[in-house]
């Protein structure tokens, strides 16, 4: 597998940047509550550390509070009451009362154009290059949230598929961190990275790889522009296959 990869090839995928929460969307928080859960379980800043100009970019509208856009619709974590539609807090206390209606509308009123809207943007590159790169992007808290079943704490966690991650894709990316003196785990405290369902298991032009960082890594000013320079230019080493 090649790894240069034209600009216009990536898509940087952002679904939990957003704080956003619409006013139609009640919760059973009072408001320093809700206030706590927005900030424990936002990836703050990922809209602005992953960049790389040229790129395509698929970010979430709205808090996932309201919606999880990396969720399956069926998905395991609904047995916690964090699945597509959340009804639990990170600590397990109820965060809202949902019915099985408005669990729907929800869905189709931001997943499934998110979802429209990424899977679009992957034809429209596969259309044009005949390969596809998406780079999931996250954070996690420096400590464990109470949900969370595995505590490993690297720098950054680097999520892939069986299907969707070239093994050349992973080694290069763990190369590019590593070489920043970053602590760098595969599949851990994270595992897996988004792919539309339209091409998931199925088109292998389609390579998906997740990159979460620890927010301790960011946590001043003067940290969050150090990373972002050295994100920007892990990605600009992993777009020109510059990798040794």
């Amino acid at each position: 597998m090649v790894l240069n990869w034209p600009t216009d090839a990536i898509i940087l995928h952002i679904p939990h940047a957003s704080t956003v929460l619409p006013v139609e969307v009640e919760f059973l928080l009072g408001q320093e509550e809700l206030a706590y859960e927005v900030d424990a379980m936002t990836d703050h800043h990922t809209d602005q550390l992953f960049d790389l100009p040229g790129a395509r970019r698929c970010v979430f509208s709205v808090s996932r509070l309201v919606v999880d856009p990396e969720r399956f619709i069926d998905d395991s974590m609904e047995s916690v009451g964090m699945g597509v539609v959340y009804t639990r807090t990170s600590s397990g206390k109820p965060l809202r009362k949902i019915s099985l209606g408005l669990r729907q509308r929800l869905i189709d009123q931001y997943y499934h154009p998110h979802h429209q809207q990424l899977t679009t943007m992957v034809r429209d590159v596969l259309s044009i290059h005949g390969r596809c790169l998406i780079i999931d992007g996250h954070s996690f808290p420096a400590k464990p949230l109470d949900y969370e079943t595995d505590h490993c704490r690297p720098d950054i966690c680097i999520g892939t598929d069986a299907f969707h991650t070239q093994p050349e894709l992973e080694a290069g990316l763990l190369n590019l961190f590593q070489k920043y003196g970053y602590a760098v785990t595969i599949n851990s405290p994270f595992a897996g990275t988004l792919v539309p369902m339209d091409f998931y298991w199925k088109d292998p032009r389609v390579q998906s790889i997740m990159v979460e960082l620890n927010r301790g890594l960011y946590s001043t000013p003067d940290k969050l522009s150090k990373l972002r320079i050295h994100l920007k230019q892990v990605l600009i080493n992993l777009r020109n296959n510059d990798i040794g």
